[in-house]
């Protein structure tokens, strides 16, 4: 704190609810009501608490000094309290904590019940991979039908909801604790997505936050399991039908989707879990900056993009885990190929021999044709002309989680 005398006289100072809760690096103390939430050191957090508490400003610069050996610039540190949207203006009134709807909900989503039958349910699913191996994964069970046009849209049709379903969880979970956790949607480069505000969760004990940020990956394997079942059930009576092929199709999709999470290096559900146990607020950005200046030739690597982030603003938790972290960074790029190339790949390939054998090998008057023709020009619109139109657009990648942000997103 900067040595000053104290310029607030013996009044006390209105503070908006605040929470306090110990991180690795400081006290994270935050607003619920308004998502704002600051990093403080220590005795900043002390202060502050013995003000909240309604200690008279000139009793705690006194107490402070008394406590810390310092003196403190009072005005300066209500000025802070007000950038940060802690100080509440005249005429405010002290907000009340904001009413969370479907709190019943998401306790009994996670109740002890509720986790009895997700119990249940992943016996009847490993039971059904253990005595029947059509319904173990496999890239063919993604094509349902002859038709490359019906598996494709079959496909983009179920997964929008399931992601709706990912992130519903994520909601509800946090709405378990009381937060209100807000699910909307967005876009990410040429992609619809769904997001989930978890800020709230910098407003809890740390071991709180993991069930949030696990939730969405919960309901993922709930979905597998679920549908394993029905195709189980319905290739017990001899072959499967279009819906146990369509469940099959759908279990592999997302199979991926959880394989997905596993990718620190994007961010994924797994990541905040680390950075939560590690007691990171920001290791990510801490990391690629580390790797920019320790390795800037690969900075120039095109596709490649490393913060620029000032070691001013690594925090002492950020910047020790920073070295090994930025390993996993580099190994979750590659493993990230390594897992296009094993379990997307077989698909692709799939998708491309038929495609090709349709136009090669069909007639116009074919249907397996113009089933071709039509799936190609969707790839290509896809693939080439949606990404091109967006790199044109502005930018909408989402924010580096930090201090104030603790977003979530699932691509539709």
């Amino acid at each position: 704190m900067n040595a000053a005398n104290p310029a607030h006289a013996a009044t006390r100072i209105p503070l908006h609810p605040l929470t306090f809760v110990p991180e690795p690096d400081g006290v994270m103390v935050g607003r619920a009501d308004a998502a704002a939430y600051a990093l403080l050191p220590e005795d900043g957090a002390a202060l502050l608490g013995r003000l909240a508490d309604g200690m008279p400003a000139r009793e705690a610069a006194a107490w402070y000094e008394a406590t810390y050996g310092e003196t403190v610039d009072m005005a300066d540190f209500v000025a802070t309290l007000d950038e940060l949207g802690f100080l509440r203006g005249e005429g405010d009134t002290a907000a009340a904590p904001p009413r969370v709807r479907l709190q019943a909900l998401g306790r009994a989503v996670f109740s002890p019940w509720a986790w009895t039958c997700y119990a249940l349910l992943a016996l009847v699913c490993a039971f059904f991979l253990a005595v029947e191996p059509g319904v173990r994964p496999s890239a063919q069970h993604v094509f349902f039908s002859p038709s490359l046009i019906v598996v494709q849209l079959g496909l983009a049709l179920v997964q929008v909801p399931l992601a709706l379903l990912h992130e519903g969880f994520h909601a509800l979970a946090g709405r378990r604790l009381g937060l209100p956790t807000r699910l909307g949607m967005g876009r990410r480069y040429f992609l619809p997505v769904f997001e989930t505000s978890l800020d709230g969760l910098l407003g809890v004990e740390r071991k709180k936050r993991y069930l949030p940020f696990l939730a969405g990956m919960l309901a993922d394997a709930v979905m597998v399991c679920v549908f394993t079942a029905l195709a189980g059930a319905d290739l017990a009576d001899g072959s499967l039908s279009w819906v146990g092929k369509l469940a099959l199709a759908v279990c592999y999709v997302t199979l991926i989707r959880l394989a997905w999470q596993f990718y620190l290096c994007l961010r994924t559900d797994v990541y905040y879990v680390l950075a939560t146990a590690l007691g990171c607020t920001n290791v990510h950005e801490v990391a690629s900056a580390y790797l920019r200046r320790r390795f800037p030739a690969l900075a120039r690597i095109p596709g490649v993009r490393l913060a620029r982030l000032d070691e001013s603003e690594w925090s002492p938790r950020d910047r020790a885990v920073a070295p090994w972290y930025s390993v996993i960074l580099v190994g979750g790029v590659a493993l990230l190929l390594a897992g296009a190339l094993l379990v997307v790949g077989p698909v692709v390939l799939e998708f491309a021999t038929r495609v090709v054998d349709g136009l090669g090998h069909a007639s116009l008057s074919d249907a397996r044709f113009w089933d071709s023709t039509v799936t190609l020009l969707l790839a290509v619109v896809q693939f080439a002309v949606l990404p091109l139109l967006a790199g044109r657009g502005p930018r909408t990648d989402s924010p580096a989680p930090n201090a104030r942000n603790a977003r979530k997103e699932q691509s539709a």
